[in-house]
């Protein structure tokens, strides 16, 4: 017999016993005990349909931008740029 056929009879044969011995573990359970597992699902998504408030800054003075006037505005040709 050549090395190959050798390891595929050795895994199949350790296969059987293996399921041989889960088929007796299984078999010799005797016990009547049913035992009812619940799980509850605790995850519940609500969508929001409201829309959050504008917010509004206060002018604390300062130096605005470059290119914004005093009204927010852009204007073109602005000097901007740090």
């Amino acid at each position: 017999m050549d090395t190959r056929t050798r390891w595929t009879v050795g895994i199949l044969i350790a296969l059987v016993i293996g399921l041989g011995v889960g088929l007796i573990i299984v078999a010799a359970d005797e016990s009547n005990e049913t035992e009812t597992v619940t799980v509850q699902s605790a995850t519940e998504t609500t969508e929001s349909t409201t829309r959050p408030e504008p917010t509004t800054t206060e002018d604390t003075g300062g130096t605005p931008a470059p290119g914004i006037d005093e009204e927010g505005v852009t204007t073109p040709n602005g000097q901007g740029g740090l």
